[in-house]
């Protein structure tokens, strides 16, 4: 999903953010929602990306969000020219990185 962000509170300054939801005990992991929401922002194929692991530990990132690992809130990180906020609620949130 598409969502209009202002950065900057000036009518100019607006960007799109793009945010895909992920599930504890599926295959729609964190790492799956990362991948997924940046190509879905690129508009391409996500086996044209940039390997994650050259940014973040995918399993690592996934064993953050499990329900046995005491609630990490959120992890925040940029790739593929994004910004990445993976949200413990289930949601990956990307944006442009040079906004």
């Amino acid at each position: 999903m598409d969502t209009p962000i202002n950065a900057d509170d000036s009518p100019a300054a607006v960007t799109m953010s793009t945010t895909v939801e992920w599930e504890t005990g599926s295959e729609k992991t964190p790492m799956y929602a990362v991948v997924s929401a940046v190509a879905e922002a690129e508009g391409i194929d996500p086996v044209n990306l940039p390997p994650l692991y050259n940014v973040v530990d995918p399993e690592a990132l996934n064993a953050l969000f499990t329900s046995d690992s005491g609630g990490v809130s959120s992890v925040e990180f940029e790739y593929a020219g994004y910004s990445v906020v993976v949200r413990g609620e289930g949601t990956v949130e990307v944006r442009p990185a040079n906004v």
